[in-house]
């Protein structure tokens, strides 16, 4: 099978490039009125207003990964209520993150070195660029976080871990005028059992892609610097990133939690999707969001079925009848999003 080659339509070009947000003032109590600034501006740079509390409404927006988490995430943001921060800050969810720390599996220091290092600043080799919490914050509110953090965490870790997320996160919201925070890192909802203990207020948000969609734009994505390498590669991948997913949904009472169908989002049963994503965020409708849910997701900019490109007919068939044997195995198990990957694979078994 040959490799794909980095298509990207402009959703998924969406979550290669952040997106911009205006700074205003939380509210006229909270800090003096100033000029609005734009995304690249560091918090830290400048007296900045404290976020009211710690008690901050929280979204967590999470899937396999090229699976439209950005684009949803993006989309909520455009809510008055909500601010998307527009890069993963990885530092909950990833290995050596939150989930390792207060498992006993790494230490409070290396976790600072880490959060100083790759999640402060890292690269993004298969996008070729820099990526973390350097585009937000800046440098001294990073150490001031760190100390206050290694300070507390031996007493208290569960509460250290969520002071340390609202120090580098909660101001983002104070300045941009918001009192909520979306985030977007993929592994929020593999991670949901540990991030329910230190957030036990959050909403979770599992988006789920097409698997051939999901794996030819992680093919795409990792431009043979890195597997998946190939179709069947990434239907695998795919594959085990859903099962592990799965057990961290279980870890989330059903009113905290949503599955959506990012290809019934853009294209498939596009408003009803939209009122239900809206409705469990408890967001009422506003021109921004709807303006930009209209213009910006639709099919043709969610690179729909971008699996079949450069594929013959018999070839199309062979991977469609792999997809299915894999989702045969994720119903049998009860997977979590099994309904709407079959709903979706019916709308478009005649195509």
């Amino acid at each position: 099978m040959r490799p794909f080659e980095p298509i990207a339509g402009p959703i998924e070009a969406g979550i290669l490039r952040p997106v911009g947000w205006l700074v205003k003032p939380f509210c006229a109590s909270a800090c003096p009125a100033r000029p609005a600034a734009s995304s690249t501006t560091k918090l830290g740079a400048r007296p900045l207003p404290e976020p009211a509390n710690r008690d901050l409404p929280i979204v967590f927006v999470g899937g396999t990964g090229r699976s439209g988490t950005h684009v949803v995430a993006r989309l909520l943001g455009r809510h008055s209520r909500l601010l998307n921060i527009s890069n993963e800050v990885r530092f909950h969810v990833d290995p050596g993150g939150f989930p390792d720390l207060l498992a006993g599996r790494t230490s409070p220091d290396r976790f600072i070195a880490r959060l100083r290092g790759r999640w402060w600043r890292g690269l993004a080799l298969q996008r070729l660029s820099l990526r973390g919490l350097f585009r937000h914050v800046d440098r001294e509110v990073l150490d001031d976080a760190c100390a206050a953090f290694r300070r507390d965490f031996d007493e208290a870790p569960e509460t250290a871990c969520r002071e340390l997320f609202f120090a580098l996160l909660g101001p983002l919201a104070a300045a941009a005028g918001k009192p909520g925070i979306v985030e977007q890192s993929c592994d929020t909802i593999a991670q949901a059992a540990t991030l329910r203990r230190l957030f036990p207020e959050a909403k979770f948000i599992h988006v789920v892609r097409d698997g051939r969609d999901t794996a030819a734009s992680r093919v795409a994505q990792a431009r043979w610097l890195a597997r998946p390498r190939t179709l069947s590669q990434g239907i695998e991948w795919w594959e085990r990133r859903m099962r592990r997913i799965d057990v961290g949904v279980r870890a989330v009472p059903n009113e905290q939690f949503l599955a959506v169908s990012l290809d019934e989002l853009v294209e498939l049963r596009r408003r009803a999707t939209y009122h239900r994503l809206r409705r469990f965020v408890e967001l009422k409708q506003e021109p921004l969001m709807r303006r930009f849910f209209r213009q910006q997701m639709s099919g043709s900019h969610g690179n729909v079925e971008r699996w079949r490109r450069r594929m013959s007919p018999d070839r199309q068939r062979l991977v469609s009848e792999r997809y299915v044997a894999v989702l045969d195995g994720l119903e049998r198990d009860s997977i979590n999003g099994y309904r709407m990957l079959r709903r979706v694979h019916s709308a478009r078994a005649g195509r």
